[in-house]
Order: structure tokens, then sequence, then C-alpha cells
């Protein structure tokens, strides 16, 4: 780089004495430069060493990158031959150059209502469908406050509406958010039986009406921390049908239910890139806590995240994620018993089947090499949208072993994956690309021996 230069000129000068003339940043048209600002772990006027130098930046890119806001980041870093009044050290100008995403997105969507993918292509129940249409609006006026409007019809009928990041501080480091939904639905997962989940269907009216509404105030005094409180209120309404073929659905025993829910969120960030990690690692924690049917049903839980990202040869890496939940409720219900299958608590191999408990804890390792490394294409025939005319691809070849457990109180002797030693293992890709889209494609097999094909789709951005 270009601050070997500045010491071969400088001579006598340590590698230890360097300090940040200026920042220079460029491609920002909407992005505010504070907004930029604010993921850098270095400022203008620090008095750095040349390996911490080299290690912020590539820190600064990785936080960057992590904002969802850029579908491109270049730093880099020279001397600054202009500045006058560094007698004690070499000045340095830091140079970011961004590429902005497409930020506003007309939300028309095709939404496969179940589990995962690999689930709805097994059924391929065609009424299982969500049309939704609205918008969402990332970078709201270039200060990442994100709106989402939104409207259903199909399977699911309603909609939401949703206003986040919003600073209360010159800092950034203070915001809040809130949220509004209305969601009727004609069909219910009401309990599972031989390990997987059992619906419950009405064809004349929705048998699942819920209203609800939420604030979150989030607190991050630095770039790797996180902490968010949520608090949220919920009117549901379901059909008699549901306590008649479960009366422990939801801990009591009447069809319209009100509950408060409270959580907080403790987050540390230090992987490279949140959508597809190969370095660092991740520390997360969170604690919830539900009370409904006038304060005599409640339930807590603790939950903690534990992830660790290594290179362990050139394009060949490892990865660990361990997540484990404990929980307690003061009567039986199903709705907050569901565990493996469900969100991000995955088994390589279980795609087709659920596993409900009150505690469980599991272990995804994977191997990957990469096989295509990050490529970069340009699209010349699109004109107009230069956020779209740049294309990346990367593309992972991945060995899987997973292995957990899920401790169930209350037994039920169909659902025979509960309190077992669960395993899974497999081999697949991943594939890369912008806007945080992740697909994958695996053939694996579970404890039982059983084997297949699997699919996944991650679009966090959409």
């Amino acid at each position: 780089m270009c601050i070997t230069l500045a010491l071969i000129i400088c001579g006598n000068i340590s590698a230890s004495d360097f300090c940040i003339s200026d920042i220079h940043i460029s491609g920002n048209n909407k992005t505010k430069e504070f907004i930029i600002l604010r993921e850098l772990p270095f400022r203008k006027g620090d008095v750095i060493q040349l390996n911490e130098l080299i290690q912020k930046v590539e820190i600064a890119k990785e936080h960057l990158d992590n904002t969802s806001l850029f579908n491109y980041v270049f730093i880099d870093y020279f001397p600054d031959t202009t500045a006058t009044g560094f007698l004690d050290c070499v000045p340095v100008i830091v140079n970011i150059r961004v590429e902005e995403r497409w930020y506003i997105w007309p939300q028309v969507s095709l939404k496969l209502e179940d589990r995962n993918l690999s689930n709805w292509l097994k059924e391929r129940d065609w009424n299982r469908i969500t049309i939704g249409w609205g918008t969402r609006i990332y970078n709201m006026f270039g200060i990442r406050h994100k709106i989402t409007a939104s409207h259903y019809f199909g399977y699911e009928k309603g909609g939401r509406i949703g206003y986040t990041n919003i600073a209360l501080d010159r800092k950034n480091t203070k915001l809040l958010g809130f949220n509004a939904m209305a969601l009727y639905n004609r069909t219910l997962n009401t309990q599972s039986h031989d390990n997987k989940v059992i619906y419950v269907k009405d064809i004349d009216d929705f048998i699942d009406k819920t209203v609800s509404g939420g604030l979150s105030y989030t607190y991050r005094p630095g770039i790797r921390a996180t902490h968010t409180i949520n608090a949220n209120y919920s009117w549901t309404h379901i059909g008699d049908t549901v306590l008649e073929l479960n009366k422990d659905y939801w801990g009591t025993e009447n069809t319209i239910n009100n509950s408060l829910t409270a959580s907080y969120i403790f987050d540390y960030e230090h992987r490279d890139y949140f959508a597809y990690p190969t370095k660092g690692y991740f520390i997360g924690t969170e604690f919830v806590g539900v009370t409904a049917d006038k304060m005599r049903f409640f339930f807590v839980s603790l939950n903690i995240k534990l992830q660790y990202y290594k290179e362990i040869l050139p394009r060949l890496y490892w990865s660990s994620r361990l997540n484990a939940t404990v929980s307690y409720k003061n009567k039986k219900a199903y709705l907050y018993d569901k565990f493996v299958g469900y969100e991000d608590k995955i088994l390589v191999g279980y795609d087709y089947y659920v596993i409900d408990g009150q505690h469980n804890m599991i272990l995804n390792n994977d191997l990957r090499y990469n096989i295509m490394p990050k490529k970069i294409v340009n699209l010349s025939f699109i004109n107009g949208l230069s956020n779209f005319k740049k294309i990346h691809f990367s593309l992972y070849a991945k060995l899987m072993y997973d292995f957990g457990y899920v401790y169930n109180s209350y037994v039920n002797p169909s659902n025979t994956l509960a309190n077992t030693f669960l395993y899974g293992y497999g081999t697949g890709l991943d594939l890369v690309t912008y806007y945080d889209i992740v697909l994958n494609a695996s053939y694996a097999f579970n404890r039982m021996g059983e084997g297949g094909f699997f699919f996944g789709i991650k679009a966090p951005i959409f």
C-alpha cells in the first residue's frame, strides 16, 4: 500500500507513529457522512500503529458491509503530503469509497406459508400461498431509518407497518422503533404428531385473528455491542376448533387472549459479514417474558447464541454455531414449546420434522471450501439503474455435521425425537450474492438414516 512510501520518505520515524489527518468519503449520494463515520473504529486525529491501522481498516470495512447500506465498500490509505503541523507522526489520509444499494423496494411478494422451502416443495400445497404488496424503504433520509408498510391476501390477510432506527441523539447511540400488525389466517399450527406439524383449517372463516403493536429501544454505545429492549401488546382470537383439538394450545381455555411480551436482547458482533460469515465470532443473548390470560399465565425463556468462524487454510473455513434455550411456564402451552424446525433453530437433515420442548441445545458445524471466490460481473445492458449493474457471486462447497437435544417434560409417545440425542450430516453448496442473498442446496441424512435433497433461501433485504 501507499503507506510503505510514507515509511521510506520519513526515514527514522517508527511504524508506530502514524496519525489520521483526514478521512475522505465518496460514493455516498444518499447516505449521510456521519452514518458512515459511526461505523469506524478510528477518528480523525487518532495516533495509531501501522499494524493497528491495517486491522482497524479491515474492521471498518466489515462494519460498513454489515450495515446493509452498500453493495461494495473500498477502503485504502496513503500519506498526506500536504499536511502540516505533524512533527512526531506520519499524517495519513483514509479514503472510503462506497457503492450504495437500492433503498426503495416495491414489495410484491409470493410467500410460501411453511416452515422452510424444502417442506413446502414436499407438500406443494398451492393454497398455502400469501401474496403481499407494499413498500420497504431502507436508509430513509440517508440516516438508516427503515419504513415498512405491507398488505397481504391469500393464505394470510392483513397488513403490517413499522418504522425503525429512529435516532434519539446525535451520536446515533440510542434508537427507537415501533410496529403495528393485523393478520388473519385460515390455517393454524395447533399441535405436533409423529414429529410433524398438524394444521387446522377453516375454509369459511379466519381461524386465527391477531392485532398487535410494539415499541423497541436500542442502545449501541460502540460499534460491536448492541442492547435492545422490546415491548409488545397482542390481541388474538382463535377458532373453537383449536381448543377442541388441543386444550393446551396456549395456556388458557379462552378463545380470546390478550398478552404482553417484553424482551431484552444483547448482541456482540465480531463477524466479517453477517449474511455469510467466514471469520470472527458472535455472542447473543435474549431474555423473553410473556404474560397472558389476565396475568394467570406466564412464560419466560433465555436463549444464548455463540458462533465462531475461522479460516484454517486458504479458502477453507470452519464454523460452529451453538443455539441453546431454557424456558419455564406455569401452565402447559404448546404455543411456547416450538423449538427445532422453527426460525433459526435448525438441524441438517430434519427439514421435514419439528421437535417440541422446553429446553434445547443445537450445535451446527460446517467445513466450507470457497470454490469460486467473489466474482464481480458488470451488466452493461442495464441502463439507468447503477445500483443493479454490478453483481457479485461466491460459491462454497460444504460438509455439515449437526447435533443437539430437546427436552420435553410433556411426553407425547408419537413425538419420538424429543428427549433423544439428535444428529445429522450432509454435503451441499452455498451461493452468496449481493443484497445479502444466500441460496443453498444440500443432500443430508438424519439420525434415522433418512436422506434427501434440501433447498433454502435467505434474502433479508427483501
